[in-house]
C-alpha cells in the first residue's frame, strides 16, 4: 500500500512537473514569435495555481483570464491616470492600484490571486502600455487555454 502511494505522488510529481515546463515554455515561445516580453511574475503564480490545485474556484479558466485581463486593465488605467511623472511614486500608487484590482476580481467573481500583480507591474515596467496590453491579453489567453485543458481532462477522469 505504501509503495503504491509513493509511485501515485511521484506520478503527481512527474506530471506536475511536465504540466507547468509545458505552460511556461509556451510563454517563452509566445514571447519569441511575438517580440513580447510575456514571462511576467503573474503567469508562473497563476500556472502554479492552475496545475497543483485545480479543484479550487481561483483556478478555474474563467478567474485565470478575467482576473489577468481586469487588473491587467485596472493597472494600465492607474499608470495612464498617475502620467509618466508618477514613477517615484510607484511604491505609493501600487498599493491601491492592487487593492482595486483585488476588489474588481472578487466583486465580478473571477478572483485569482496571482493576478493582482498585474495591477501594479505597469507601474515598474519600462515597457510601452500597448505591449504591456499585449502581454497581458497573449498570457491570458494561453493561461485560459491551459486551465480550460486541464479542467475539461479532470471532469473526463473523474467521470
Amino acid at each position: 500500500m505504501r509503495a503504491e502511494i509513493m509511485t501515485l505522488r511521484t506520478n503527481t510529481a512527474l506530471a506536475i512537473f511536465a504540466l507547468s515546463l509545458l505552460i511556461l515554455q509556451a510563454l517563452v515561445l509566445a514571447s519569441w514569435i511575438t517580440g513580447l516580453a510575456m514571462m511576467l511574475p503573474s503567469w508562473a503564480s497563476s500556472t502554479a495555481l492552475i496545475v497543483g490545485s485545480r479543484d479550487t474556484p481561483a483556478a478555474h479558466p474563467h478567474a485565470a483570464n478575467l482576473g489577468h485581463l481586469i487588473c491587467g486593465v485596472n493597472g494600465i488605467a492607474v499608470f495612464l491616470l498617475a502620467g509618466s511623472s508618477a514613477h517615484p511614486w510607484a511604491l505609493w500608487l501600487a498599493a491601491p492600484a492592487i487593492a482595486v484590482g483585488v476588489t474588481l476580481m472578487w466583486a465580478l467573481r473571477c478572483y485569482h490571486p496571482p493576478a493582482a500583480a498585474n495591477s501594479a507591474i505597469p507601474l515598474f515596467t519600462a515597457a510601452t502600455m500597448p505591449v504591456y496590453a499585449g502581454t497581458v491579453i497573449l498570457g491570458a489567453a494561453l493561461l485560459f487555454g491551459a486551465a480550460w485543458a486541464f479542467d475539461r481532462t479532470d471532469r473526463a477522469a473523474t467521470a
